[in-house]
């Protein structure tokens, strides 16, 4: 099983790369994105002609009760980091009695469930063609808790809605604290740890030349993935909590935890091994059942439609 589906993936490496966040501040605000410190007409207006005519292709009058910003580093003094494409992150606002009245098929819907339905969406079948979008790559993502964006203490966030500053950039560095490096490099040295048994295994795995010898492969491989999907999701759900209510956003230690995490190459590696892992999943149910089964919140969002129809 893990040999039909690893034998064709790409080597999982920790190699480091510039972010953003560790970069120095600039004096200007990206000159391709903003004429001083107003963001450019066909920057605002292509972002939101991409949002809305995927959205009114599922749901109905997205304008009554979907609330839009572009914030992080892409829209603050640290955008000059040296990587291609740079990042866009777009995030999306939901008045989720406005969404309901307007989707009424929705209405067996929770404000999470309504929240996670709408990023599949976009992770599915929107972001695979804004990857590099006039040398940018955008995302979409509606986080449950921001209605108001100003909750979950971004850095800098524009209101592509009304054209307008909601929290403006500072020109301030990454906050520099050495127990937090030390945290850091210790995730890098168990993701280092993890690759290289993950590395291992593969190798073993495609040499077997028994069935014993393939099942204690198939065992470490399986370990190792379990391992780092683990540490991964750890590190991106301290992100998370990083910038909601209560979090620091920016200077908050998971923050920082999570963008040195990108600076060493310990999220991009792990990143990798969530998505074997998921793939590797999926793989197990259809050979089980004869189908790829669809997951809890696809059934959810099935049966309150279904209700709602009924």
């Amino acid at each position: 099983m893990f040999r039909n589906l690893l034998n064709n993936a790409q080597p999982v490496l920790v190699q480091g790369s510039a972010t953003s966040y560790f970069s120095k501040p600039e004096e200007t605000l990206d000159p391709k994105l903003f004429d001083g410190n107003h963001l450019k007409g066909w920057v605002r207006n292509g972002i939101l002609h991409l949002l809305f005519d995927f959205l009114k292709e599922e749901y109905r009058h997205p304008d009554l009760w979907a609330h839009v910003w572009i914030a992080g580093s892409g829209v603050s003094y640290q955008w000059s980091a040296a990587r291609e494409p740079g990042d866009l992150d777009v995030l999306i606002g939901v008045d989720y009695l406005q969404f309901r009245k307007a989707n009424p098929e929705y209405l067996g819907l929770s404000d999470v469930e309504i929240s996670k339905m709408l990023n599949e969406d976009f992770r599915n079948n929107l972001q695979p063609d804004t990857e590099n979008w006039n040398g940018f790559e955008v995302t979409f993502y509606v986080n449950p808790g921001a209605t108001d964006i100003k909750t979950i203490n971004p850095y800098a966030a524009y209101d592509l809605t009304h054209d307008e500053w909601t929290v403006t950039p500072k020109q301030i560095s990454a906050p520099h604290e050495k127990v937090w490096d030390v945290s850091a490099q210790r995730d890098l040295s168990m993701a280092s740890d993890i690759v290289m048994r993950y590395s291992q295994a593969h190798s073993e795995l495609s040499s077997a030349t028994n069935d014993a010898a393939r099942r204690n492969a198939e065992t470490k491989l399986q370990a190792s993935l379990i391992q780092g999907t683990a540490l991964y999701n750890e590190i991106h759900e301290g992100r998370k909590l990083a910038f909601r209510e209560g979090g620091e956003g920016y200077t908050d230690f998971y923050n920082y935890r999570w963008q040195a995490g990108k600076k060493y190459g310990t999220v991009p590696a792990l990143r990798k091994m969530s998505e074997y892992w998921s793939a590797y999943k999926a793989q197990q149910t259809q050979e089980t059942y004869g189908i790829e089964l669809p997951d809890t919140q696809t059934l959810i969002r099935r049966a309150a439609t279904y209700r709602a129809k009924g």
